[in-house]
């Protein structure tokens, strides 16, 4: 399939899990891509990989940080200069702190809110403007699990961002559709990802309780839900989240 051929999408948060296996996914659909993060050393080592690949000639990057609305509208600024346009937006930038709300520091609290909810607003914000121009536009933000439903593990800080993504997703979605701007949302369940790393083994298999099918996703089944949203055949779809989670409910 070359459902982007001719397409250009911004990525942010380019350094994780989702955002690289997302990537390789689109460019192998034909798209051009910018991605853009803080952490320049993983973007790095994504580039390597995609260098290697073959995808020089299709993807640009640029360091920034979505806490700020500058950086952010640096780097849509940047996505038009190189390819001409911005066609999708997928906002994958995030960060966990799972702690009990009892011992929670409140710097904690406050950077998950800035990372993973007005980091999102920043970036959305930062794009639409180009989009209205053109009249065509897909944003496909992140949320999760633990902003649908209370889980086990999950703290309040990470619930209450990805709980605000989903508001974010439903208003903007009303918002920008008379100008053929979609927007929605995956929210993924436990993944194997990088993220977890730095969890310890009961918090994992807390996190992974009651999942229907048993086992935990896999980041290219989140970038297939991304790529679906972010094509023209999810066209007259908006304001919805995607739950990928293993058939979690609670």
């Amino acid at each position: 399939m070359r459902r982007f051929e001719n397409r250009v999408l911004m990525i942010t948060g380019g350094g994780g899990d989702i955002a690289g296996v997302t990537a390789k996914r689109l460019l192998s659909e034909g798209a051009k891509l910018v991605l853009t993060d803080y952490a320049q050393r993983y973007m790095e080592e994504i580039k390597k990989e995609l260098d290697e690949l073959g995808y020089s000639e299709q993807i640009a990057y640029v360091t920034g940080d979505v806490r700020s609305m500058e950086d952010c509208a640096r780097a849509a600024a940047f996505t038009k200069e190189a390819f001409g346009r911005i066609d999708g937006l997928v906002a994958t930038a995030g960060i966990i702190r799972h702690n009990p709300v009892d011992v929670m520091e409140e710097a904690d609290w406050q950077d998950v809110i800035d990372i993973n909810l007005t980091g999102v607003y920043h970036s959305a914000k930062s794009v639409v403007p180009y989009m209205k121009e053109q009249k065509y536009g897909r944003i496909v933000l992140i949320s999760s699990l633990g902003g649908r439903a209370g889980r086990p593990g999950v703290g309040v800080n990470y619930a209450a961002s990805k709980a605000g993504v989903v508001g974010l997703t439903m208003c903007l979605g009303y918002e920008l559709g008379p100008w053929n701007i979609t927007v929605n949302s995956v929210a993924p369940g436990p993944l194997k990802g990088r993220m977890f790393g730095s969890m310890t083994q009961e918090n994992i298999e807390r996190l992974q309780a009651g999942t229907r099918i048993p086992r935990l996703g896999e980041v290219s089944e989140i970038a297939a839900a991304i790529a679906y949203l972010a094509s023209e055949e999810a066209g007259w779809t908006t304001g919805e989240v995607l739950d990928v989670n293993g058939g979690l409910q609670y």
